[in-house]
């Protein structure tokens, strides 16, 4: 009960990040419930905004945006859950959220000023945030089961935390 009561309020945490105020500009959304579900968004130009909400299994999502104050959420419930997000700009913003079975999560984000966050909750577990740049922060928390994160961060003044449990 501890450990699903700590894996509730990690996701609580990264999911209020989405509560920001929303910017002028392109918006997508996919909502994806079943199985055998993919997904993909590809946006240019700025203050770009996708999010992606996947249940059921076989999940795989891909992200991309080019340009400035970029946001990315992607959320996936189920089995066999896969996420990809790629930002390119500056003061970037991705969160990815999963909850069950075979899980994995990659960030990329360049430039300076960007934000990511991971949070898994059971089985395989992987994570993996790149990022480039000045002043990126990062945060990983995975809860249980397989667990593996990597996060490399090249340039100066970056922040990155990742809480592993089980």
């Amino acid at each position: 009960m501890k450990r699903l009561l700590s894996a509730t309020v990690a996701l609580a945490m990264l999911a209020s990040f989405g509560a920001l105020e929303a910017q002028a500009g392109n918006t997508a959304v996919i909502d994806q419930w079943g199985s055998g579900n993919g997904s993909a968004a590809v946006q240019n130009g700025n203050r770009n905004k996708v999010v992606v909400n996947q249940r059921g299994y076989r999940h795989f999502a891909r992200g991309r945006q080019t340009g400035y104050n970029n946001y990315l959420r992607m959320d996936q419930f189920g089995a066999r859950n896969s996420a990809m997000t790629d930002q390119l700009g500056n003061n970037n913003y991705a969160v990815t959220g999963q909850q069950g079975a075979n899980l994995t999560a990659r960030t990329y984000q360049s430039g300076y000023g960007n934000v990511a966050g991971t949070a898994q909750i059971g089985n395989g577990s992987a994570a993996t945030t790149d990022q480039d740049g000045v002043n990126n922060t990062s945060a990983v928390i995975q809860v249980g089961n397989g667990q593996n994160a990597r996060v490399l961060q090249s340039g100066e003044n970056n922040i990155s935390v990742v809480i592993q449990g089980d």
